[in-house]
């Protein structure tokens, strides 16, 4: 399985290490169909989506330049250099799309994430905002649900609160997407197409000026 992404104007494409992946991770070794489960959804789901090192709760950088570490090369490696990086998790990084809001009141939203560098994409006249998100592995995947967070400053550009139990965001950016004892082991492209779109759906409703009562309405993630 090849993933790619751009560094610095440079294309990277890399083999993804499995032993590399259960070396940072040992949920690896113990649940190999999982990993293969999320390596085969994302590819057909979410093909942009990057499999990277957890460090301590963030992405894993590479000590010497600070590019990305991900499972490759029988290590967690730098993409930009091959050094090998530390890491004591797995994470997926990437974007999910969601249409931008009709209403005039949104329009300052969506220029404040253009001033912010956020990037959109437009198809005809339709304009899709492009989310920015991790979503953490636990230790005891795939028997506890994921951590799947908003870029802060996306948030920030929308104005709306990094953690607040009104807009279901807690603890800087994270999302809460199941209720208490909800979680039923799923493959990450399910957990991003059945709960984490909707929710991104919800809080651009209120951006646009909705209360976040009526724009969670009848749903809990």
């Amino acid at each position: 399985m090849y993933h790619h992404t751009v560094v610095d104007g440079v294309e990277r494409a890399w083999l993804v290490d499995r032993e590399a992946a259960a070396g940072a991770a040992a949920w690896v070794a113990r649940a190999p169909e999982a990993l293969e489960a999320d390596l085969e959804g994302m590819a057909e789901y979410f093909p942009h989506w990057i499999l990277a090192g957890n460090d301590g709760g963030r992405l894993a950088r590479c000590s010497r330049c600070g590019a990305l570490c991900v499972p490759t090369g029988g290590a967690m490696r730098c993409l930009q250099c091959a050094e090998e990086g530390r890491a004591d998790g797995l994470l997926w990084l990437g974007h999910v799309p969601s249409l931008a809001r009709p209403e005039r009141p949104f329009a300052h939203r969506q220029q404040a994430l253009q001033q912010a560098g956020f990037a959109q994409l437009s198809v005809g006249e339709v304009t899709y905002l492009l989310a920015p998100l991790t979503v953490l592995y636990p230790a005891e995947w795939p028997n506890v649900k994921p951590v799947v967070r908003y870029a802060g400053r996306w948030l920030d550009a929308l104005g709306l609160p990094r953690s607040s139990a009104a807009h279901h965001l807690v603890q800087n950016g994270r999302a809460c997407i199941f209720a208490w004892g909800q979680w039923r082991a799923m493959p990450i492209h399910a957990v991003l197409q059945q709960r984490v779109v909707n929710h991104i759906a919800s809080l651009l409703k209120i951006a646009a000026g909705q209360r976040p009562g009526r724009a969670f309405i009848g749903r809990i993630h």
